[in-house]
Protein backbone atom coordinates (compact mmCIF):
# COMPACT_ATOMS: atom_id res chain seq x y z
CA UNK A 1 0.00 0.00 0.00
CA UNK A 2 1.34 3.39 -1.03
CA UNK A 3 0.70 5.92 1.74
CA UNK A 4 -0.14 9.59 1.29
CA UNK A 5 2.80 11.95 1.22
CA UNK A 6 1.10 14.87 2.96
CA UNK A 7 0.65 14.99 5.83
CA UNK A 8 1.88 11.41 5.92
CA UNK A 9 2.52 9.08 8.87
CA UNK A 10 5.67 10.01 10.76
CA UNK A 11 7.32 7.78 13.35
CA UNK A 12 7.77 10.44 16.01
CA UNK A 13 9.28 8.29 18.76
CA UNK A 14 9.88 4.84 20.25
CA UNK A 15 10.60 3.81 23.83
CA UNK A 16 11.28 0.40 25.36
CA UNK A 17 11.17 -1.15 28.83
CA UNK A 18 12.56 -4.39 30.22
CA UNK A 19 12.12 -6.52 33.36
CA UNK A 20 14.89 -6.36 35.96
CA UNK A 21 16.35 -9.87 35.71
CA UNK A 22 19.27 -9.96 33.25
CA UNK A 23 20.92 -13.19 32.12
CA UNK A 24 24.21 -13.37 30.24
CA UNK A 25 25.63 -16.30 28.33
CA UNK A 26 27.17 -18.01 31.36
CA UNK A 27 23.95 -17.82 33.36
CA UNK A 28 22.07 -19.11 30.33
CA UNK A 29 24.43 -22.06 29.90
CA UNK A 30 24.17 -23.10 33.57
CA UNK A 31 20.39 -22.82 33.52
CA UNK A 32 19.98 -24.77 30.28
CA UNK A 33 22.23 -27.55 31.56
CA UNK A 34 19.81 -27.98 34.48
CA UNK A 35 16.68 -27.73 32.34
CA UNK A 36 18.01 -30.12 29.66
CA UNK A 37 20.06 -32.74 31.56
CA UNK A 38 20.13 -35.15 28.61
CA UNK A 39 21.97 -32.65 26.42
CA UNK A 40 25.74 -32.43 26.31
CA UNK A 41 27.01 -29.37 28.21
CA UNK A 42 29.45 -28.80 25.36
CA UNK A 43 26.56 -28.74 22.87
CA UNK A 44 24.65 -26.25 25.01
CA UNK A 45 27.71 -24.03 25.39
CA UNK A 46 28.29 -24.04 21.65
CA UNK A 47 24.63 -23.25 20.95
CA UNK A 48 24.61 -20.29 23.32
CA UNK A 49 28.01 -18.93 22.27
CA UNK A 50 26.98 -18.95 18.60
CA UNK A 51 23.49 -17.55 19.17
CA UNK A 52 24.37 -13.88 18.72
CA UNK A 53 22.67 -13.16 22.07
CA UNK A 54 24.91 -11.68 24.78
CA UNK A 55 22.26 -10.71 27.33
CA UNK A 56 18.51 -11.00 27.80
CA UNK A 57 15.98 -9.62 30.24
CA UNK A 58 13.49 -12.09 31.73
CA UNK A 59 10.43 -11.58 33.91
CA UNK A 60 10.89 -14.56 36.25
CA UNK A 61 14.12 -14.94 38.18
CA UNK A 62 16.43 -17.77 37.16
CA UNK A 63 15.31 -19.97 40.11
CA UNK A 64 11.69 -19.38 39.05
CA UNK A 65 12.52 -20.44 35.49
CA UNK A 66 14.11 -23.63 36.81
CA UNK A 67 11.00 -24.40 38.92
CA UNK A 68 8.11 -22.96 36.88
CA UNK A 69 4.47 -23.06 37.91
CA UNK A 70 1.58 -24.32 35.81
CA UNK A 71 0.08 -22.50 32.84
CA UNK A 72 -2.62 -20.81 34.93
CA UNK A 73 -0.05 -19.28 37.26
CA UNK A 74 2.21 -18.23 34.40
CA UNK A 75 -0.63 -16.64 32.48
CA UNK A 76 -1.85 -14.73 35.52
CA UNK A 77 1.66 -13.37 35.92
CA UNK A 78 1.77 -12.51 32.23
CA UNK A 79 -1.39 -10.36 32.50
CA UNK A 80 -0.08 -8.51 35.54
CA UNK A 81 3.50 -7.92 34.46
CA UNK A 82 2.85 -7.35 30.76
CA UNK A 83 0.56 -4.47 31.67
CA UNK A 84 3.10 -2.93 34.06
CA UNK A 85 5.95 -3.18 31.54
CA UNK A 86 3.86 -1.75 28.70
CA UNK A 87 2.75 1.17 30.87
CA UNK A 88 6.40 1.87 31.69
CA UNK A 89 7.43 2.01 28.02
CA UNK A 90 4.37 4.01 26.97
CA UNK A 91 4.64 6.62 29.70
CA UNK A 92 8.27 7.11 28.81
CA UNK A 93 7.34 7.59 25.15
CA UNK A 94 4.53 10.05 25.87
CA UNK A 95 6.85 12.00 28.16
CA UNK A 96 9.72 12.10 25.67
CA UNK A 97 7.44 13.22 22.83
CA UNK A 98 5.42 15.58 25.07
CA UNK A 99 2.21 13.95 23.92
CA UNK A 100 -1.02 14.46 25.84
CA UNK A 101 -2.73 11.05 26.16
CA UNK A 102 -5.99 12.64 25.00
CA UNK A 103 -4.39 13.29 21.60
CA UNK A 104 -4.27 9.54 20.90
CA UNK A 105 -6.94 8.48 18.40
CA UNK A 106 -5.94 4.84 17.89
CA UNK A 107 -4.28 2.32 20.20
CA UNK A 108 -2.86 -0.85 18.60
CA UNK A 109 -1.88 -3.40 21.25
CA UNK A 110 0.35 -6.31 20.21
CA UNK A 111 1.25 -9.46 22.14
CA UNK A 112 1.24 -13.26 21.71
CA UNK A 113 2.93 -14.74 24.81
CA UNK A 114 -0.12 -14.79 27.06
CA UNK A 115 -3.90 -14.73 26.96
CA UNK A 116 -6.07 -11.90 28.27
CA UNK A 117 -9.74 -11.18 27.51
CA UNK A 118 -10.34 -8.29 27.49
CA UNK A 119 -6.95 -7.72 25.91
CA UNK A 120 -4.36 -5.41 27.43
CA UNK A 121 -5.64 -2.45 25.40
CA UNK A 122 -8.61 -1.97 27.76
CA UNK A 123 -6.46 -1.57 30.87
CA UNK A 124 -3.86 0.44 28.94
CA UNK A 125 -6.44 2.95 27.71
CA UNK A 126 -7.80 3.48 31.20
CA UNK A 127 -4.45 3.58 33.00
CA UNK A 128 -2.96 6.02 30.48
CA UNK A 129 -5.99 8.30 30.50
CA UNK A 130 -6.85 7.88 26.82
CA UNK A 131 -10.22 9.18 25.62
CA UNK A 132 -13.14 6.76 26.02
CA UNK A 133 -13.73 6.92 22.27
CA UNK A 134 -10.15 5.92 21.38
CA UNK A 135 -10.16 3.21 18.71
CA UNK A 136 -8.60 0.07 20.21
CA UNK A 137 -7.14 -2.69 18.03
CA UNK A 138 -5.63 -5.70 19.81
CA UNK A 139 -3.42 -7.97 17.68
CA UNK A 140 -2.87 -11.18 19.61
CA UNK A 141 -1.94 -14.01 17.25
CA UNK A 142 0.53 -12.67 14.67
CA UNK A 143 3.67 -13.66 16.58
CA UNK A 144 7.02 -12.15 15.64
CA UNK A 145 5.57 -10.29 12.66
CA UNK A 146 3.01 -8.39 14.76
CA UNK A 147 5.19 -5.36 15.50
CA UNK A 148 5.73 -4.69 11.79
CA UNK A 149 2.07 -5.51 11.09
CA UNK A 150 0.99 -2.91 13.67
CA UNK A 151 3.37 -0.36 12.16
CA UNK A 152 1.83 -0.86 8.72
CA UNK A 153 -1.75 -0.74 9.98
CA UNK A 154 -1.07 2.26 12.17
CA UNK A 155 0.64 4.13 9.36
CA UNK A 156 -2.34 3.51 7.08
CA UNK A 157 -4.76 4.92 9.66
CA UNK A 158 -2.47 7.84 10.35
CA UNK A 159 -1.86 8.77 6.71
CA UNK A 160 -5.40 8.20 5.40
CA UNK A 161 -7.45 9.49 8.32
CA UNK A 162 -5.10 11.83 10.14
CA UNK A 163 -5.17 9.71 13.31
CA UNK A 164 -2.52 9.92 16.01
CA UNK A 165 -1.65 6.26 16.56
CA UNK A 166 -0.05 4.68 19.60
CA UNK A 167 1.44 1.20 19.08
CA UNK A 168 2.36 -0.96 22.06
CA UNK A 169 4.03 -4.37 21.99
CA UNK A 170 4.91 -6.61 24.92
CA UNK A 171 6.20 -10.17 25.05
CA UNK A 172 7.11 -12.23 28.12
CA UNK A 173 8.63 -15.18 26.31
CA UNK A 174 10.26 -16.62 29.43
CA UNK A 175 6.80 -17.37 30.83
CA UNK A 176 6.01 -19.63 27.85
CA UNK A 177 8.82 -22.11 28.59
CA UNK A 178 7.11 -25.48 28.97
CA UNK A 179 8.49 -27.51 31.90
CA UNK A 180 9.52 -31.02 31.02
CA UNK A 181 9.74 -30.37 27.27
CA UNK A 182 13.25 -31.63 26.45
CA UNK A 183 13.02 -31.06 22.70
CA UNK A 184 15.73 -29.24 20.76
CA UNK A 185 13.11 -26.67 19.71
CA UNK A 186 12.41 -25.82 23.35
CA UNK A 187 16.16 -25.69 24.01
CA UNK A 188 16.79 -23.27 21.16
CA UNK A 189 13.89 -21.02 22.19
CA UNK A 190 15.10 -21.03 25.81
CA UNK A 191 18.50 -19.82 24.59
CA UNK A 192 17.16 -17.20 22.20
CA UNK A 193 14.03 -15.42 23.42
CA UNK A 194 13.84 -12.56 25.90
CA UNK A 195 11.20 -10.36 27.52
CA UNK A 196 10.41 -6.71 26.94
CA UNK A 197 7.96 -4.05 25.84
CA UNK A 198 8.04 -1.10 23.46
CA UNK A 199 5.77 1.73 22.39
CA UNK A 200 5.79 3.76 19.18
CA UNK A 201 3.95 6.92 18.14
CA UNK A 202 2.76 7.75 14.61
CA UNK A 203 1.70 11.35 13.99
CA UNK A 204 0.38 12.90 10.74
CA UNK A 205 2.82 15.54 9.58
CA UNK A 206 4.99 15.09 12.65
CA UNK A 207 8.74 14.77 13.05
CA UNK A 208 10.74 11.60 12.41
CA UNK A 209 10.89 9.17 9.48
CA UNK A 210 7.81 9.01 7.27
CA UNK A 211 6.26 5.64 6.44
CA UNK A 212 6.14 5.70 2.65
CA UNK A 213 4.59 2.30 1.92
CA UNK A 214 3.55 -0.94 3.62
CA UNK A 215 2.84 -4.47 2.47
CA UNK A 216 2.25 -8.08 3.53
CA UNK A 217 3.11 -11.40 1.94
CA UNK A 218 1.96 -14.87 3.01
CA UNK A 219 4.33 -17.62 1.84
CA UNK A 220 2.26 -20.51 0.43
CA UNK A 221 2.62 -23.87 2.15
CA UNK A 222 4.51 -22.51 5.15
CA UNK A 223 1.80 -22.71 7.81
CA UNK A 224 3.67 -25.25 9.95
CA UNK A 225 7.02 -23.43 9.95
CA UNK A 226 6.45 -21.37 13.09
CA UNK A 227 3.85 -20.96 15.81
CA UNK A 228 2.58 -22.21 19.15
CA UNK A 229 1.14 -25.59 20.14
CA UNK A 230 -1.56 -24.43 22.58
CA UNK A 231 -2.77 -26.85 25.25
CA UNK A 232 -2.95 -27.55 28.97
CA UNK A 233 0.86 -27.32 29.01
CA UNK A 234 0.62 -23.70 27.86
CA UNK A 235 2.18 -22.19 24.75
CA UNK A 236 4.74 -24.63 23.35
CA UNK A 237 6.78 -23.01 20.62
CA UNK A 238 7.01 -24.62 17.18
CA UNK A 239 10.02 -23.79 15.04
CA UNK A 240 10.91 -25.96 12.07
CA UNK A 241 14.65 -26.39 11.59
CA UNK A 242 14.05 -25.63 7.90
CA UNK A 243 12.89 -22.08 8.75
CA UNK A 244 16.12 -20.26 7.83
CA UNK A 245 16.24 -22.12 4.51
CA UNK A 246 12.62 -21.22 3.81
CA UNK A 247 13.34 -17.56 4.48
CA UNK A 248 16.42 -17.77 2.30
CA UNK A 249 14.45 -19.29 -0.57
CA UNK A 250 11.51 -16.87 -0.50
CA UNK A 251 12.86 -13.58 0.83
CA UNK A 252 14.58 -12.19 -2.25
CA UNK A 253 11.55 -12.45 -4.51
CA UNK A 254 9.21 -11.01 -1.88
CA UNK A 255 11.46 -8.01 -1.21
CA UNK A 256 12.04 -7.35 -4.91
CA UNK A 257 8.31 -7.58 -5.63
CA UNK A 258 7.44 -5.20 -2.79
CA UNK A 259 10.06 -2.68 -3.89
CA UNK A 260 9.00 -2.90 -7.55
CA UNK A 261 5.36 -2.27 -6.60
CA UNK A 262 6.49 1.09 -5.25
CA UNK A 263 8.91 1.99 -8.04
CA UNK A 264 12.00 0.96 -6.11
CA UNK A 265 14.91 -1.47 -6.38
CA UNK A 266 17.35 -2.84 -3.84
CA UNK A 267 19.78 -0.10 -4.89
CA UNK A 268 17.26 2.42 -3.49
CA UNK A 269 17.45 0.90 0.01
CA UNK A 270 19.98 2.64 2.23
CA UNK A 271 19.05 1.13 5.60
CA UNK A 272 17.89 -2.38 6.51
CA UNK A 273 15.83 -2.76 9.68
CA UNK A 274 15.01 -6.48 9.78
CA UNK A 275 13.50 -8.64 12.51
CA UNK A 276 16.33 -10.34 14.44
CA UNK A 277 14.81 -13.81 14.63
CA UNK A 278 18.20 -15.35 15.40
CA UNK A 279 21.74 -15.50 14.08
CA UNK A 280 20.87 -18.00 11.33
CA UNK A 281 17.92 -15.88 10.20
CA UNK A 282 20.11 -12.78 10.09
CA UNK A 283 22.72 -14.70 8.11
CA UNK A 284 19.97 -15.73 5.67
CA UNK A 285 18.98 -12.07 5.23
CA UNK A 286 22.62 -11.18 4.63
CA UNK A 287 23.17 -13.87 2.03
CA UNK A 288 19.92 -13.38 0.10
CA UNK A 289 20.05 -9.60 -0.01
CA UNK A 290 23.84 -9.48 -0.53
CA UNK A 291 24.37 -7.33 2.56
CA UNK A 292 27.50 -6.76 4.59
CA UNK A 293 27.46 -6.94 8.38
CA UNK A 294 27.41 -3.13 8.70
CA UNK A 295 24.02 -3.08 6.96
CA UNK A 296 22.57 -5.36 9.64
CA UNK A 297 24.11 -3.49 12.56
CA UNK A 298 20.85 -2.51 14.26
CA UNK A 299 19.27 -5.94 13.87
CA UNK A 300 22.36 -7.69 15.22
CA UNK A 301 22.68 -5.20 18.07
CA UNK A 302 19.07 -5.72 19.13
CA UNK A 303 19.63 -9.49 19.12
CA UNK A 304 22.87 -9.09 21.08
CA UNK A 305 21.35 -6.89 23.78
CA UNK A 306 17.88 -8.37 24.17
CA UNK A 307 17.59 -11.69 22.32
CA UNK A 308 14.56 -12.32 20.13
CA UNK A 309 11.66 -10.34 21.65
CA UNK A 310 9.09 -11.65 19.16
CA UNK A 311 6.78 -8.77 18.13
CA UNK A 312 8.75 -6.24 20.19
CA UNK A 313 12.03 -6.78 18.33
CA UNK A 314 11.26 -4.75 15.22
CA UNK A 315 10.46 -1.77 17.46
CA UNK A 316 13.75 -2.10 19.35
CA UNK A 317 15.59 -2.27 16.01
CA UNK A 318 13.83 0.95 14.96
CA UNK A 319 14.58 2.50 18.35
CA UNK A 320 18.29 1.78 17.96
CA UNK A 321 18.28 3.28 14.46
CA UNK A 322 16.47 6.43 15.59
CA UNK A 323 18.80 6.73 18.58
CA UNK A 324 21.73 6.67 16.12
CA UNK A 325 20.19 9.53 14.11
CA UNK A 326 18.44 7.25 11.61
CA UNK A 327 21.48 7.12 9.30
CA UNK A 328 19.68 7.01 5.96
CA UNK A 329 21.59 8.35 2.93
CA UNK A 330 19.84 11.12 1.02
CA UNK A 331 17.50 9.80 -1.64
CA UNK A 332 17.37 6.31 -0.11
CA UNK A 333 14.67 4.45 1.82
CA UNK A 334 14.79 2.23 4.89
CA UNK A 335 13.33 -1.26 4.53
CA UNK A 336 11.51 -2.65 7.57
CA UNK A 337 10.78 -6.39 7.67
CA UNK A 338 8.97 -8.56 10.20
CA UNK A 339 8.69 -12.34 9.88
CA UNK A 340 6.10 -14.38 11.76
CA UNK A 341 3.74 -17.35 11.74
CA UNK A 342 1.97 -18.05 8.51
CA UNK A 343 4.76 -17.73 7.30
CA UNK A 344 3.99 -14.03 7.01
CA UNK A 345 6.30 -11.23 5.92
CA UNK A 346 5.32 -7.69 6.93
CA UNK A 347 7.17 -4.91 5.09
CA UNK A 348 7.43 -1.14 5.17
CA UNK A 349 9.46 1.59 3.50
CA UNK A 350 10.50 4.60 5.54
CA UNK A 351 12.02 7.81 4.27
CA UNK A 352 13.71 10.70 6.03
CA UNK A 353 12.46 14.09 4.90
CA UNK A 354 14.31 17.36 5.35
Amino acid sequence: MQLARHPGAHLTGIASAFPPHVVDQEVTIRGLCQLFPDESPAFIRGLVSRSGVATRHITPSVPEVLAPGDFTQRNQRYVREALALTLQATRQLLGETRTDPERIDVLIDVSCTGLAIPALDVALAQELGLRPDVRRIPITEAGCAAGALALGLGASLCAAGGAVVLITAVELCALTLCPGDLSRTNLVSAALFGDGAAAALLVPGGSGPRVRATGSYLIPGSREAMGFDVGAHGLRILLQKELPGLVQRELGGVVDGFLAAHGKRRADVGLYLLHPGGRRILDAYRDVLALDDAQLVFSRESLRRYGNLSSVSILTVLELAIGAGFPLPRGKDALVLGVGPGLSLELALLTQEA
